[in-house]
């Protein structure tokens, strides 16, 4: 498996967007280890990265690892397989999964042409030579399907600012796995004291967010044909299928299957929001 960039957030960092994102975990192929600085040098500390250095890689790193996304580089990829099949089928999979392509336009005047025609829906396409702040754009329009923002998108108007960004960060950095002591220094507040904020504007405490925050992603996660109970569990770092099936069940009342087949993200939404209270004020995860 590939390697990863840590870095420390900024919950105070200017211009917060809901939508944007800003440390989500993200799968990266890459050419070679230059290819791979110069992505790091444009997306850290905005992201955490996992390299997967082959295709075969790249798929393991998306299927067991809690990645949101994925930055392909065009010219890395295998050339027995054909891009625009090899792009479908990882759609098809992960229908979820912000995709991102890097492509050298002047070496290859067709393959925009051959990706249109095959259509494959949300992909990012970016030349290499917007590499920087184009990158990190196109990451967060590639993003918009993901779990962060659909839940940020039904919490943020019914929470005040600095609850929705301290929400918003611990949506966003599910791969970190920070207990709520973490998330609470991070902030620069003591975790008790988070705690009492997120219950006077009608969240659970602190640590049981945290614990939503998985079964967000899990939710999200359960509804892409690629996935299994055990798969994702093991992207969350459950110490079992059987742990990972508990907590659902505790949390939502639901079996992996059920909340499959009960519409993933939405339906965990639902129970959050009847859990907490918020869904006087609904506002649909959609």
């Amino acid at each position: 498996m590939g390697g990863l960039y840590r870095v420390r957030p900024l919950i105070s960092r200017p211009g917060y967007i809901f939508s944007e994102g800003i440390m989500a975990l993200l799968a990266v192929l890459a050419r070679d280890r230059r290819h791979e600085l110069r992505v790091g040098e444009s997306l850290v500390p905005l992201h955490s990265l996992a390299f997967g250095r082959s295709w075969g890689g790249l798929n393991r790193v998306i299927r067991e690892r809690p990645v949101t996304g994925a930055v392909i580089d065009l010219v890395a990829m295998p050339g027995f397989l054909s891009i625009e099949g090899a792009l479908a089928g990882l759609r098809s999979q992960y229908p979820h999964l912000g995709l991102v392509l890097i492509l050298e336009m002047r070496g290859d005047p067709f393959t925009l042409f051959r990706l249109g025609k095959a259509g494959i829906r949300g992909l990012e396409v970016l030349p290499i030579q917007e590499m920087g702040h184009g990158l990190t754009r196109a990451v967060a329009r590639a993003g918009e399907d993901g779990a962060t923002s659909l839940v940020m998108r039904g919490l943020s108007p019914l929470l005040p600012r600095r609850e929705g960004k301290i929400a918003f960060l611990a949506m966003d950095s599910v791969h970190r796995r920070w207990s709520a002591e973490e998330v609470a220094d991070e902030v620069g507040l003591t975790r008790p004291y988070l705690s009492e904020c997120f219950k006077r504007v009608g969240l659970p405490s602190l640590g049981h967010f945290l614990l939503w925050v998985r079964l967000f992603h899990a939710s999200h996660w359960l509804e892409e044909p690629g996935r299994t109970g055990e798969s994702v569990g093991r992207q969350l770092e459950y110490s079992s299928g059987a742990a990972f099936r508990r907590a659902l069940k505790l949390y939502t009342g639901a079996t992996p299957t059920a909340i499959r087949e009960g519409g993933g993200l939405g339906f965990v939404f639902n129970r959050f929001l009847t859990f907490t209270g918020l869904g006087s004020s609904r506002r649909d995860c959609a």
